[in-house]
């Protein structure tokens, strides 16, 4: 985040959170008037409680008008959203290079940090400082939902949250999937956790295997525990996910010599949510899991994804063919200029 962005940030963090927030609802005011309340929460990925809080207060302040055929906005709101917007874009719009590459990849946002990962181990300190900065500004101040998956890069970048995104709000952490095996620091369970604790928030646990069969698949979702842990996964605010390589993520799930074999045949480069995608990003082989399916990305409103690294650049450009369009990358230069450039150097 620039320099401005991270001062107000310390001095009044609601009041980004906040200000963002009312902007972007007069926002989908202006562009769809006249709107409901339902339809612009479904469009923020907000609770139509909140909403209904944040439009009183819009109407209270003569910047909208609420009747039963819709919201629109006033003479004044329009000139507020006309000159909020510039100040949106110099607070919370990308740098070019960030545009670029989110133009490349087909989602809505890259945040680019210093380095190569592969190279400085500070780079994951960097990504976890971003990674709570934009949780701070996609969660809405009220109940949250946090679906989050495990693997290393997970793991590191979840130790830099902090309680600033515990303020107005109350955080759940659920594991976005079962146990792969084994570091047991880096599975779902374990990364809940670490993010409970760093934020002030509370998690659940999933207890038990990733890959079932699909008897015992169609069984697991009938406890009710584990129903329960499923049902708030279905109503996430956001998740978060790492990218990972093909065949380090092949070896995790235990595959023998002829499945690594097989992977290879079909080019595979990269999994995520149990599927193994081809530089073209076609499904190539995949797992049945318990936790959350790739088909439900879709109804999730924001998605954020982390890979670092030279090494990961392929699996990026893999896995981005299909990411859903709310996706957020974090990921460094070095990532980022492979992709734009071919060359992990900036040209």
């Amino acid at each position: 985040m620039n320099t401005d962005l991270s001062l107000l940030e310390l001095l009044v963090p609601d009041a980004l959170k906040i200000f963002r927030q009312r902007y972007l609802i007069l926002e989908q005011i202006s562009l769809h008037a006249p709107i409901g309340r339902r339809t612009v929460a479904r469009q923020l990925g907000l609770s139509e409680r909140n909403i209904r809080t944040e439009t009183d207060y819009l109407r209270d302040q003569g910047l909208i008008e609420i009747k039963n055929f819709g919201m629109f906005l006033t003479e004044k709101g329009e000139s507020v959203v006309k000159d909020a917007a510039p100040i949106v874009d110099r607070l919370f719009n990308a740098s070019q290079a960030e545009v670029w590459l989110a133009q490349a990849l087909g989602i809505d946002r890259t945040i680019i940090v210093a380095g190569d990962a592969d190279l400085q181990s500070r780079v994951y300190d960097l990504a976890g400082e971003e990674l709570n900065s934009a949780l701070n500004l996609l969660l809405p101040l009220a109940d949250c939902i946090v679906t989050v998956m495990g693997g290393k890069t997970i793991a590191k970048v979840a130790k830099k949250l902090n309680r600033s995104l515990s303020e107005n709000r109350s955080l759940i952490f659920v594991p976005g999937r079962g146990a792969l095996g084994g570091r047991v620091n880096t599975e779902s369970n374990a990364v809940v956790q670490e993010m409970a604790r760093a934020t002030g928030g509370s998690y659940e646990s999933l207890f038990l295997p990733e890959h079932v069969s699909k008897d015992a698949y169609r069984s697991l979702v009938r406890d009710p525990e584990i129903s329960g842990v499923l049902q708030d996964i279905s109503q996430s605010d956001v998740v978060i996910h790492g990218i990972g390589l093909a065949s380090e993520m092949a070896r995790r799930r235990g595959y023998d010599s002829v499945a690594l074999a097989r992977l290879r045949e079909n080019k595979a480069v990269t999994e995520c949510f149990g599927c193994f995608f081809d530089e073209e990003g076609h499904v190539v082989e995949r797992i049945r899991q318990v936790g959350l399916q790739f088909e439900n990305l879709t109804n999730v409103p924001h998605i954020l994804a982390i890979a670092l690294g030279t090494r990961k650049a392929k699996a990026i450009k893999a896995y981005m063919r299909n990411a859903p369009h709310q996706t957020w990358l974090i990921t460094d230069e070095a990532a980022a200029n492979q992709i734009l450039n071919g060359s992990s150097r900036l040209k």
